[in-house]
């Protein structure tokens, strides 16, 4: 869990154990997301806004996961894919998920925060075990799939592809930031004063710099 300093700002806890936040609105560094990644496709295919999913999908995952783990810690077993540029993703997310934070003035003070899949208001509950809707990414951002048709959600929420050369089995790996150096400030707001983060209450603007170009990438090492 989350924890602060010994020495720098923001000695208190909130109730869920984090540091308690230092204004209306705390600027941090996301570190890391710990979230249920069950299942996830690739396609060659593109997503786009108004039209059905008629593409085809290759799953790169062997067994559904239901626990949560760290960003980093996801690994998907090498596996032959067609040759070709792979340009969407479809991902089975668990309703629940924790991003990891910083604080920008004193990086010792880290805050583990409870988010859903959903808005800043729906219903929060740690031991919630559900599947969001599948999620759909590509170069032009995180879609849903609504009464048939792909729609869009978020255009910065986008997903660099890859590209498989023929004969080959290869291994993915993905980065989060897309391996840009540059980060994003996740900015809390802590919409009812109580300088605590309350899931189903408060909110996060988050601002990149232009470098940041996607939420993650892909890494493909080709045997």
């Amino acid at each position: 869990m989350a924890g602060s300093s010994k020495g720098g700002v923001n000695q208190a806890k909130a109730d869920d154990g984090n540091p308690k936040l230092v204004d209306e609105i705390t600027e941090t560094i996301m570190t890391s997301m710990k979230l249920g990644i069950g299942d996830v496709w690739v396609s060659q295919g593109v997503v786009r806004e108004g039209e059905p999913d008629n593409l085809e999908w290759i799953k790169l995952t062997k067994d559904t996961n239901y626990e949560l783990k760290l960003f980093e810690d996801y690994t998907f077993p090498a596996v032959e894919l067609p040759a070709g540029e792979y340009k969407s993703i479809k991902i089975k997310f668990r309703n629940i998920f924790y991003r990891h934070c910083k604080l920008i003035s004193d990086p010792n003070v880290v805050y583990e925060l409870l988010e859903t899949m959903g808005s800043s208001t729906d219903p929060c509950d740690p031991a919630d075990t559900s599947w969001a809707p599948d999620d759909y990414f590509s170069t032009g951002g995180n879609f849903s799939l609504v009464d048939g048709k792909f729609k869009l959600g978020s255009a910065k929420e986008k997903v660099g592809g890859f590209t498989i050369k023929s004969g080959k089995t290869a291994k993915i790996l993905w980065r989060l930031g897309g391996g840009v150096v540059a980060t994003c400030v996740n900015k809390l707001i802590d919409i009812n004063g109580n300088l605590e983060w309350d899931c189903d209450i408060d909110d996060i603007d988050i601002e990149c710099t232009p470098e940041v170009e996607y939420m993650w990438d892909f890494v493909v090492q080709e045997d």
